[in-house]
């Protein structure tokens, strides 16, 4: 049996999409939906609907990576589909990455394929490479607008790669990830430190490959994903602030301190850069120049004046 584990955070009429979809292509599936504490109403279609989908519902945003836990815990499936709640699947999806995983051996996740609603393939988010400091620094110092064919960002884009052949790969999105119930019990699942969303995905995935385990992509799998559900509930430095913080965290805990020091002045020089920058091409939606300037300026101090708390 599957499982399927969907974290629920003010996603809107989103979820109530993602649910009808998997009631007409999942098949035969236990499906869960942890909901962290949503606000929106998103969670209204349940007492009208005769779901079988089992709700559980916590009073505070516990974090992504701690609802999908106790969905994963309290399942019972051998195998366990992670879903964001902005996903919808489309007939022979999930099949498709039930039979990847139990046709080769070792594999111990598999990632489908993500496309926009208008049919467009979501290639430099859907599967990539782990993280380096050299894709950070093309990030952050906006290498990869001036030059986006340089070797740091391609790598880890994947961006040379077709994207239509089944693949041994790092980390796909977790909007979309297949995940063997014993690699999930041996790992000890998400680490929670990772709060409350970002780069929990790319840890476990490290993990995994780590542990001797492969994954896989599925482009036969495939999966509409609307995307930004929840970022549209967080203001711009908030986000900047969780992602980066969990970002150093990730460098933190599997490359070294001093890795994680460099990304942190990345960081921190990418802010300033951008701060400057947006006095003449504001790169922030909905905000003036000088909004958009003390923004990245605000996420700069954060990181020069309290790094212990980054790491």
């Amino acid at each position: 049996m599957i499982s399927i584990v969907i974290v629920n955070w003010n996603a809107g009429p989103l979820l109530e999409r993602c649910v009808q979809s998997l009631g007409r292509y999942a098949g035969d599936c236990e499906a869960i939906v942890v909901d962290n504490g949503s606000e929106d109403g998103s969670l209204d279609f349940f007492s009208r609907s005769h779901s079988s989908v089992r709700l559980q519902r916590e009073g505070v945003n516990l974090g992504f990576a701690a609802a999908n836990n106790i969905g994963w815990m309290t399942s019972g499936g051998d195998q366990v589909l992670f879903l964001n709640p902005d996903t919808e699947c489309v007939e022979g999806s999930v099949r498709a990455l039930l039979e990847t995983m139990s046709a080769s051996r070792g594999v111990w996740a598999v990632g489908g394929a993500l496309a926009s609603p208008s049919g467009n393939a979501q290639t430099g988010f859907n599967v990539r490479a782990f993280p380096t400091v050299g894709s950070v620094a093309a990030e952050m110092l906006l290498i990869d607008e001036i030059w986006p064919g340089n070797p740091w960002t391609c790598r880890y884009r994947m961006s040379r790669w077709d994207h239509l052949s089944v693949c041994e790969v790092d980390q796909p999105a977790a909007a979309c990830l297949m995940v063997q119930r014993r690699a999930l019990e041996s790992l000890g699942g998400f680490d929670e430190s990772f709060f409350p969303a970002w780069f929990e995905d790319v840890d476990l995935c490290k993990r995994i490959r780590n542990g001797g385990g492969r994954i896989l992509f599925q482009p036969a799998a495939s999966f509409i994903h609307h995307g930004g559900s929840s970022l549209r509930h967080l203001p711009p430095d908030k986000f900047m602030e969780y992602y980066h913080t969990n970002q150093i965290r990730y460098f933190s805990k599997h490359h070294g301190r001093r890795s994680a020091a460099r990304v942190r002045r990345l960081v921190m020089l990418g802010m300033h850069l951008r701060a400057v920058i947006t006095s003449v091409r504001p790169m922030l939606p909905g905000m003036t120049r000088i909004e958009s300037a003390r923004t990245f300026r605000r996420v700069a101090r954060l990181f020069s004046a309290a790094p212990e708390a980054a790491v």
